[in-house]
């Protein structure tokens, strides 16, 4: 049919979307690993008097030949209306959030030319509220789009919804019923990770563990084309890390349960970026939209970025 795009045709890039803008406080962005008492961290967050400058909620958009992809789906606009979140959840505490009415991730994807219902797969670096924050409403517009979350954190949080709460979810707005797909690392060795799991059947969309920040925190790598026929690797972090500053410091976030784990975390990430040239893409770093922007190659150390 005349101005039908075959899927041959469809080439794999990356949109950022931003969900609203966050607050946080900044001993909880980030602190130094010579700290690894994970009660005192979190006092020094909960202590903190110095807030950060506004962080976007990321989403990333992946476009591909069998459909889009969605990973993460941001914060819910209603996540400021009283009765949102219980009143002991201990969010507010660390996190300020502004979005309005039509930043919320449905309007967002209709604004990129994609229906909800499209969608290939939603993946979830982790369920905590500006990740997930939006399922409620991608579900009720496309309940057959399957939402993909690691095995390591569904069993830690998706089982235990008291437990999820206090770590920052909001399981009373997941999808009724919410039974997500699970993912398993039981596909090819990439780059430092031993195990991979494929997202899409061609190997160009792949998930690898980047735990620490939570339990089961996944990252996508993507192999995305260029408009003159090469590629480009990007390596979508959630929240592995809040910025390409924190990660070549090796600071990971003031609030997890592992710090430790956290760092083997950046630590991947960055022999990953030695091994290969990787545009390092963070949920919340508001540098990132200049980054997939300019494919800005992160190289740790004294190597400098460059665009490819």
């Amino acid at each position: 049919m005349e101005g039908t795009i075959s899927k041959a045709e469809v080439a794999i890039g990356l949109t950022f979307i931003s969900t609203g803008t966050v607050q946080i406080k900044l001993s909880m962005k980030s602190q130094p690993i010579t700290n690894r008492s994970v009660a005192m961290r979190r006092f020094r967050s909960f202590a903190d008097r110095k807030w950060s400058d506004d962080l976007p909620i990321g989403v990333l958009l992946i476009s591909h030949p069998d459909g889009p992809i969605l990973f993460d789906t941001g914060e819910s606009p209603l996540c400021n209306h009283p009765g949102y979140r219980p009143a002991w959840s201990p969010t507010k505490l660390f996190s300020a959030v502004r979005i309005s009415p039509d930043e919320g991730i449905v309007n967002q994807l209709r604004a990129n030319g994609v229906e909800p219902k499209d969608l290939q797969a939603i993946v979830l670096s982790h369920l905590h509220g500006d990740h997930a924050g939006g399922l409620e409403s991608l579900a009720a517009e496309a309940p057959h789009v399957p939402i993909y979350v690691s095995r390591e954190h569904w069993d830690a949080f998706g089982k235990h919804p008291l437990y999820a709460t206090i770590q920052g979810c909001v399981p009373e707005h997941w999808p009724k019923n919410f039974a997500p797909k699970i993912l398993e690392y039981t596909d090819h060795a990439v780059g430092p990770w031993k195990q991979s799991c494929l997202i899409t059947s061609d190997g160009k969309v792949l998930a690898v563990d980047t735990s620490g920040h939570v339990p089961g925190h996944m990252s996508l790598i993507v192999c995305g084309d260029n408009p003159d026929g090469t590629h480009t690797t990007f390596f979508l972090a959630g929240d592995a890390t809040y910025g390409l500053d924190l990660l070549e410091k090796e600071e990971p976030d003031g609030i997890n349960d592992d710090p430790v784990k956290a760092l083997e975390s950046l630590k991947l990430i960055k022999e990953f970026a030695n091994q290969r040239d990787v545009v390092v893409l963070p949920s919340h770093d508001p540098d990132t939209p200049r980054l997939l922007r300019d494919r800005v190659v992160y190289k740790p150390k004294s190597q400098q970025p460059s665009n490819l």
